[in-house]
């Protein structure tokens, strides 16, 4: 495959920044339904294939897998004691360690149930705890 485009310059907002370094779009989804059920938990983040997905805050990935519905997904565990969790990635680009803010550790994709769809589902779960909406947040730092 053609080497991935260098990532944009990366907005930092304090000591975040987006997690999408690129065009992209999103709406306030948050408890959209979802199949069997399920609402959705985070915000989707429309972009292109392949488009940098970085590290929204300095921490740990803690996770780096493959899931039925997420497809490619990470988990990174940020300084911050806040889990930050990125989902249908096309590709992830670390698998553990330590990270900075804006460091690049995906790209954007349409793995698991998002065929068709290239987009970054993102996730805040404060304290590492349930997920609470992550538009607002999303809405200062993007």
């Amino acid at each position: 495959p053609a080497p991935a485009a260098p990532a944009a310059p990366v907005r930092v907002s304090g000591n975040m920044t987006c997690p999408v370094a690129g065009a992209h779009s999103f709406i306030d989804s948050w408890g959209f339904p979802r199949s069997g059920g399920r609402t959705h938990e985070g915000t989707d983040l429309m972009a292109a294939f392949g488009t940098p997905i970085v590290a929204v805050v300095s921490g740990s990935i803690t996770y780096a897998g493959y899931g039925g519905s997420a497809g490619n997904w990470l988990i990174l565990s940020g300084d911050d004691g806040n889990g930050d969790w990125y989902m249908h990635n096309q590709q992830n680009l670390v698998s553990g360690g330590h990270v900075s803010v804006g460091q690049q550790i995906a790209t954007v994709g349409d793995t698991g149930n998002a065929a068709g769809t290239p987009h970054l589902h993102f996730e805040y779960h404060p304290g590492g705890g349930g997920p609470v909406n992550p538009y607002p947040l999303l809405v200062q730092i993007c």
